[in-house]
């Protein structure tokens, strides 16, 4: 790694540490004008990580004003549980608004954040409306259908199995499911 990486990776590291103990997290414009002095490269990385921290706290309107600047991450589905387990209303959530990016993200690291997503939803029985739409959009997502479908004894398989996706995936796809 280059030593202008390591010095990016420490600057973001105390950036945002600054902006979370000062509370500036809270509002992202904020942020774009504390980090305004910092070099080019390494605004441009930690918009990525802002990205990436606005999704999993499930805070859509920072998120998208961080979308507008161009900013981008590699979603993983371990970022959809913690956006999941931060969906406390009925308002929109970065999950219903990211929706494409669920339905079609492939991982492989899939049973923790299963697990922890079938606990929340099991567990928050008031807030089980709230998390349908959320829901409906991960049972969409082929390799969790695929991956409950190989895994059939794990305690939430059934609940994420998408019937309609397995027809498909059986007819179209069945290597997925091998």
């Amino acid at each position: 790694m280059s030593d202008r990486l390591h010095e990016i990776i420490a600057e973001i590291g105390v950036l945002h540490n600054e902006v979370i103990q000062n509370e500036k997290i809270k509002d992202v414009e904020e942020v774009f004008d504390y980090m305004e002095d910092y070099a080019d490269d390494t605004k441009e990385h930690y918009l990525d990580l802002l990205l990436q921290y606005y999704f999993q706290k499930n805070d859509l309107n920072n998120l998208q004003k961080t979308l507008l600047v161009g900013a981008k991450f590699d979603m993983r589905f371990s970022d959809i549980k913690q956006a999941f387990l931060n969906i406390k209303s009925n308002k929109e959530n970065v999950i219903e608004f990211m929706d494409e990016a669920v339905v079609f993200l492939k991982d492989t690291e899939l049973h923790e954040s299963l697990q922890a997503i079938y606990d929340y939803y099991t567990e928050s029985k008031e807030l089980q409306a709230n998390l349908e739409q959320a829901l409906e959009l991960i049972k969409r997502n082929r390799y969790v259908c695929s991956y409950c479908y190989k895994n059939k004894d794990r305690i939430y398989s059934d609940f994420f199995i998408n019937e309609d996706l397995l027809q498909s995936l059986k007819r179209d796809l069945p290597y997925l499911l091998k």
